[in-house]
């Protein structure tokens, strides 16, 4: 199959998918969000036994193309409307993958960008790593899983602090947080990612499946992205919304009012 966004790579036992928009910052579109979700049914029919995600260039993901999306809801498209099969079904699709999965982030990875890392199994980091739940800052909600994901790894307190905040972390922060498990230079972090998944693939797979169908619960995840697109809905036809959307346009900070 050839895909424009995306790569899919077997090698042995391990696969690698790979976010192939580096003029973009690999952010994601529709076309990019249904690469994701061929690719991980791919990588479950396969044989693969493990799958380290990358991203390409200088970015993991910068979440969700402000382009597009502003395009699709000035054309007269809800945002709630076309949240669940195209962003939300990307990370479900890779949430629910029953192989291990690995994040290997570099650069940026923010928004829907960080929801596609905590989505994997393991996070593992170049120096360059930046995290943030950006959405705040431009009024809207998290809307790819963020609030499920992010309070899972990190306990309720921490994660609606970095999501009020959007606060951008940094690999070293990320790190403390245990965000990540471990921090490397860029040069090294594919290797390091694709050494830790060989180590996984030639592991008790069965058991290590089970193991993510007893501690992730899919019907509860799908349950609080059905809750972030109900609330996306109604924040993305807000004044705040539409002056942070300006701001970001004309590179400013937004003046939000509340409404």
């Amino acid at each position: 199959m050839e895909w424009s966004c995306v790569r899919f790579e077997v090698s042995g036992a391990l696969a690698v998918l790979t976010l192939n928009r580096p003029g973009a910052m690999n952010s994601l579109n529709s076309l990019m969000c249904k690469e994701i979700e061929d690719a991980c049914a791919r990588c479950a029919s396969s044989g693969a036994r493990a799958l380290v995600v990358s991203g390409e260039g200088r970015a993991f993901c910068a979440g969700g193309d402000i382009k597009e999306i502003g395009g699709r809801l000035e054309s007269g498209e809800k945002m709630e409307a076309f949240l669940g099969p195209d962003y939300q079904a990307a990370v479900a699709a890779l949430y629910e993958t029953p192989v291990p999965t690995i994040a290997a982030v570099k650069g940026h990875a923010v928004g829907g960008g960080f929801d596609l890392a905590l989505a994997c199994d393991i996070r593992l980091a170049g120096e360059s790593a930046r995290f943030s739940q950006i959405y705040s800052q431009v009024g809207l909600v998290p809307d790819c899983g963020g609030t499920y994901l992010l309070s899972r790894v990190l306990g309720p307190a921490k994660a609606l602090e970095l999501i009020l905040t959007g606060e951008m972390l940094d690999a070293r922060q990320a790190h403390e947080l245990g965000l990540v498990r471990s921090v490397f230079p860029d040069e090294d972090l594919m290797e390091e990612a694709l050494s830790l998944g060989r180590r996984l693939a030639s592991g008790a797979t069965l058991a290590l499946s089970a193991v993510k169908s007893l501690m992730k619960n899919p019907g509860e995840f799908r349950a609080a992205l059905a809750a972030e697109a109900a609330a996306q809905g109604v924040t993305s036809r807000s004044a705040d919304f539409r002056e942070g959307l300006a701001a970001f346009g004309e590179k400013r900070p937004p003046r939000f009012q509340g409404s």
